[in-house]
Formats: structure tokens, sequence, C-alpha cells
């Protein structure tokens, strides 16, 4: 029951919001130890007090048998509960205290948003410096928000899941969507 989407959510992207992150992924998620015993039963407001209190990096898969990490684990819990984007914006994203709150407001925003609204809601982000920890496969990385702003608005895949295609800034600015900067 635990692994389902909620049946009042809406198809992002044209598909189940659960789908935006690989089959692979989701499953070594539902096997985690963490997704079991932490992430049942969470609500939005849960989830936004879990991420304050245990998340300490961002990051992918890690280690030899790749055990996804706790900011992966909430992201795909989110993406079950498919909160409301104001309240994304306004908990998560615009979160002053909580460095790793904002990261996955950041990252849940830019999976499931729209063009617009991705690059309206992340672009102000880029003023913020904090350092983040980073988890890869078999390493630790200090990197900044404003890096990891810059790759969730320029790469194809980041904390090892592949991002929804994002059009470029420039053709939102010549059709009318933004307004340039």
């Amino acid at each position: 029951m635990a692994n389902v989407t909620d049946p009042l959510a809406a198809a992002v992207h044209g598909t189940d919001p659960q789908n935006l992150m690989e089959y692979i992924t989701r499953q070594k998620i539902y096997e985690s130890r963490f997704w079991k015993e932490e992430c049942f039963g969470l609500t939005a407001a849960d989830v936004l007090e879990k991420a304050a209190t245990s998340l300490k990096c961002v990051g992918a898969s890690f280690g030899g048998n790749s055990q996804p990490t706790k900011f992966l684990s909430l992201v795909l819990k989110l993406l079950q509960l498919q909160p409301p984007p104001e309240l994304i914006e306004s908990t998560f994203v615009e979160q002053e205290d909580f460095k790793y709150v904002r990261a996955l407001g950041a990252m849940y925003q830019r999976l499931t948003g729209r063009p617009a609204a991705i690059y309206g809601t992340l672009e102000p982000l880029y003023r913020d410096y904090r350092k983040l920890r980073y988890r890869d496969i078999n390493e630790w990385k200090l990197i900044t928000m404003d890096q990891f702003i810059h790759s969730l608005l320029h790469e194809d895949r980041v904390c090892g899941i592949s991002l929804p295609r994002l059009a470029a800034r420039k053709t939102l600015v010549e059709e009318g969507y933004l307004e340039e900067d």
C-alpha cells in the first residue's frame, strides 16, 4: 500500500508521477530500510519535517549494492503525494533555514513543473551559495546550492535521475512565457 501514488494525483508529463524516476531506482528505494521504516504513511508536512531533521546530503545511489540516499527516498515520497505547487514553492523552495529542504523542493519542482514555472522558481536560487554535501556512487563532493540549481536547469541527469526535457530559456523568452533579464 505504501508504494502507490495518491489516487487523486494528476498525471505529470503524461504519466504516473512515480514513473518520472526509473523503475530500478524505485525498486531499490522501496526495498531500503529508510523507506520501510520512516517513509510509510507520511504526509507533505511530515516529509518537510523528515527532510529538515534527517537529510544530511543530496545525491544518488551509493555503495557496492547501490543503496538509495534518503534524499531520493523523499523525492519519491513527494512524487507519490503530489502536493500542490504553491505548497512546494512556499514551504520547500523558499525555505531559508534548511538547505536540504530547499534542494528537495527544487528537485521536485524540476521533475514536475512546467518550464516557465521551473525557471521562475529555480533561477532566484542562483543567489544561494550555501554548501551541500553530494553523495555519489563511491565518493563525497562538496557543491554549492547554485551549482546544484545549475545542474537541475542544464543537465539531463541529476542525482541519478533522468530529468524531463526542459525548453531553453531563450525559447521561452521569445515565446513570451518569460521576461528577459
